[in-house]
């Protein structure tokens, strides 16, 4: 049996839990996004007396939160070991630091406010499958417990598969990521939260939909990636996506824990039981750029072949890509954009772990909107535009854009391929690219293939059935909508194109 196009945190359709913003509206912050950054900052100002109003521009919790594994841990595979290799050893320390308090946070939260988002304690594992990996996880330990962490080396994974070693650190949790969000934003005071609210212009005190306005103190950016051009973060990140999948698999099959690879083909899985008592296995394969669609059906192939070989997956669920963004000198950018309290406050660039980086981040930018003290404020600084990496950054951008574009812009000139429904194809008209693309009805989309951000050109994600951008990691639906930032505008619409 064919897994499901879907994501399986976002399956269910409840209601929609808050209204388009229509009209103004005034607020002490403003908050665009409803992921895991901005329901976590507006809890917390909220609970420090601050009328917040949060803008979502699709629904609370659906977007790279609720498409993401959901593993809540302060060990990020052998991140502290690159840290203290780039910034140093009180860098890898209160990275660490960040991470533990933004464990603690959800769970407090989550317990706080009776979430029922399956929250569960859980330990974290990272496995080599190599002697050099052992050699990562040998020196992953040791940056580990100079930061703070004490993370157990053994040499068996619990896994069914050859493994070298094993490095573990206990007492982290897992949760439906979905729920978590929507239980917190549901927490808020009536009016506070609107969702299909697309931001379409902004300032530090003052964002603007189609419909409405809120007029604030201070405004924070919780998009994942900042829109527009704001701070130029698009340039100091590189967008990546993920192929994941969550199949059903025998309970006995599946591995307590959270578990990552040190190797590649690196691999990440967790288990989830949902409400039905079936078990699922939550898993991740090879990274691919956006639009790369061989690529994403090749990860795909790859990850399920995983599943049947060593968990006996026989069929069925589900599968969806995610995206992170790398910052280009390996630490997130959390806090004020530009000039301090002259600009609009943002979190990106968490490499994959948004949970916990996400929560602390929700603390940071409530700190700094009332002027507290943090003392992960200077490390995380985002206006630091830090120069490392670059060479590394631009090379990839480069050859990403150069690969996709060459590409899509030699395939099919002047005609338009046959088209099964659910296919799609880029279509060069009369030197315009557009993508078009059949859906479950017959009925033809036709847009401009041209980001609306910064002029990219699209790629077509088969699984999700989206348009996305190379360059800067926005997504598009097959009618043009914007699902992801930064771009802002939709794409236009193609008339005149046929048969």
């Amino acid at each position: 049996m064919r897994p499901n196009d879907g994501c399986y945190w976002t399956q269910a359709a409840p209601p929609p839990m808050g209204r388009s913003l229509q009209g103004e509206i005034e607020a002490d912050v403003a908050i665009v996004g409803c992921g895991i950054v901005g329901a976590v900052a507006a809890r917390l100002l909220t609970d420090r007396g601050r009328r917040v109003v949060v803008l979502d521009s699709g629904r609370v919790g659906r977007g790279v939160t609720g498409r993401s594994t959901a593993k809540v841990t302060a060990q990020h595979g052998l991140t502290l070991s690159r840290i203290e290799d780039r910034h140093g050893s009180e860098a890898a320390r209160l990275y660490a630091a960040a991470n533990r308090e933004g464990v603690a946070l959800i769970g407090e939260l989550a317990r706080r406010h009776r979430l029922a988002c399956d929250l569960e304690p859980a330990d974290s594992v990272v496995y080599a499958t190599t002697a050099a990996g052992r050699d990562k996880l040998e020196k992953e330990q040791a940056s580990a417990a100079r930061a703070g962490l004490a993370m157990e080396l053994v040499d068996e994974a619990g896994l069914p598969f050859a493994t070298t070693g094993a490095l573990r650190l206990a007492a982290q949790a897992q949760f439906q990521p979905v729920a978590f969000v929507e239980g917190l934003a549901a927490s808020l005071p009536e009016g506070s939260v609107f969702e299909e609210s697309c931001a379409i212009e902004w300032s530090e005190d003052e964002v603007r939909t189609a419909r409405g306005r809120v007029r604030a103190g201070r405004a924070i950016m919780a998009t994942h990636l900042p829109l527009g051009q704001v701070g130029h973060f698009h340039a100091h990140t590189h967008p990546r996506m993920h192929a994941i999948m969550a199949v059903p698999v025998e309970e006995a099959r599946a591995p307590a824990g959270m578990f990552i690879g040190a190797d590649e083909p690196r691999r990440s899985l967790r288990r989830h039981r949902d409400a039905e008592g079936r078990t699922f296995l939550i898993l991740t394969g090879p990274r691919f750029e956006h639009g790369d669609g061989d690529a994403e059906m090749r990860g795909f192939a790859e990850l399920e072949a995983f599943a049947r070989e060593h968990f006996g997956y026989a069929g069925g669920g589900w599968r969806w890509s995610n995206e992170d963004y790398a910052p280009r000198d390996g630490l997130p950018y959390v806090g004020w954009a530009g000039a301090e309290r002259d600009s609009l406050l943002v979190a990106t660039g968490f490499d994959a772990w948004g949970l916990s980086n996400g929560a602390f981040a929700g603390r940071l930018l409530a700190d700094l909107v009332e002027g507290r003290p943090n003392e992960f404020a200077e490390l995380f600084d985002a206006s630091r535009h830090s120069l490392k990496g670059l060479g590394r950054l631009v090379a990839d951008t480069g050859k990403t854009v150069a690969n996709l574009v060459g590409r899509h812009a030699k395939k099919h000139p002047d005609m338009l391929p046959p088209l099964a429904d659910g296919d799609a194809a880029m279509v060069e008209i009369a030197g315009r690219v557009c993508g078009v693309h059949r859906d479950g009805s017959g009925a033809l989309h036709v847009v401009s293939a041209v980001c609306t951000h910064m002029g990219c050109l699209l790629g077509w994600n088969p699984v999700d059935r989206t348009w996305d951008c190379p360059c800067h990691g926005s997504r598009f639906g097959v009618r043009g909508q914007v699902l992801h930032g930064p771009a802002v505008e939709p794409l236009e619409q193609v008339v005149g194109i046929g048969e």
